[in-house]
């Protein structure tokens, strides 16, 4: 074997140490990563039984204490402590968990809650996290980054955002006039719209509830607000809040008309009738706040009127 030889085989022995050298490092560092997880799980975990410990440590009674539940008394142990019973209805979802890593849900909805009430009070949080809704899961437009922006934003202004959404009106489904809009919606409470034309996306959030009068009124909501998700203009996710003054025309509610947000000469975003026509309209100047050197009539779509192709209405509980 020439001596030229030998030293390829050496080059090949080395690049086949290099490479199963980075493969193990590779599989020691995914080894790694998985055992900080469930390490930091194992402290949240730990870190909730104590906070539940502490709580229990503070009831304190002062005096015996005769309670009745299901037909049994509870009477004060010998060594001066109570036993506090628990349902085992919602606490065998708890000890379940707690044993296996795993949570069955229950169909019923009424004990869903039940048991995230109790899990709160442990905070147990993977079960918290299990348990809770997750608003727009149902929406056809959205996607689950825009879902997690339009929580973000609620939370400021509507503390059940992270709890129950309820799909009340979808055009697709339910019909395209205003008629089918406001027999879906009208007082049903704080909602958010979510419209789509062609590829861009945004609506509005009104915790005042729609009506359909034969005049048309507006509306006081402060907390209102219309939102930008995909625009013409390549900006990011953006909320569009109330004009000083102006919550007084946050919304116009009108039979014959969809959604409808702000007004003064005109309406800041205005749903038609016939919503799936070249029939409605945005101007952001009247009772909203335009962004920023932005132009007020095209910021949603690239132009004042445009046609929907999309639009759902969840609502929420107030």
């Amino acid at each position: 074997m020439s001596s030229s030889q030998k030293l390829e085989e050496v080059e090949e022995d080395d690049r086949s140490g290099d490479e199963a050298f980075e493969e193990a490092s590779k599989r020691m560092k995914e080894a790694f990563d998985i055992l900080n997880r469930q390490s930091k799980k194992t402290r949240r975990e730990m870190e909730a039984f104590d906070n539940a410990a502490k709580k229990l440590k503070r009831v304190h009674f002062q005096k015996t204490l005769r309670l009745n539940v299901g037909g049994f008394d509870t009477k004060l142990g010998e060594d001066g402590c109570y036993f506090i019973d628990r349902d085992g209805t919602h606490f065998r979802y708890i000890l379940n968990y707690l044993r296996t890593g795993k949570l069955v849900i229950p169909d019923d909805q009424v004990i869903c809650k039940e048991l995230l009430y109790e899990t709160e009070f442990f905070q147990i949080q993977g079960i918290i996290t299990e348990l809770k809704a997750k608003p727009f899961t149902n929406s056809v437009i959205l996607s689950s980054y825009q879902r997690k922006t339009l929580i973000e934003w609620l939370k400021d202004t509507l503390t059940s955002a992270s709890h129950d959404d309820v799909l009340l009106y979808r055009a697709s489904r339910d019909g395209w006039n205003a008629s089918n809009f406001h027999s879906c919606c009208d007082n049903e409470g704080p909602t958010v719209a979510e419209i789509k034309s062609g590829n861009y996306i945004f609506g509005g959030y009104t915790e005042e509830q729609w009506e359909s009068p034969g005049t048309g009124i507006y509306k006081s909501a402060p907390a209102s607000f219309l939102f930008s998700l995909v625009n013409p203009y390549g900006l990011p996710p953006t909320k569009i809040p109330l004009l000083d003054g102006r919550e007084g025309n946050a919304i116009y509610c009108q039979n014959l008309v969809g959604p409808v947000f702000g007004g003064g000469n005109a309406h800041d975003l205005y749903i038609s009738n016939t919503p799936h026509y070249y029939s409605n309209s945005a101007n952001l100047k009247h009772a909203y706040r335009c962004p920023e050197d932005q132009n007020a009539s095209s910021f949603f779509v690239g132009s004042q009127n445009f046609a929907v192709n999309k639009m759902e209405v969840f609502g929420f509980e107030k």
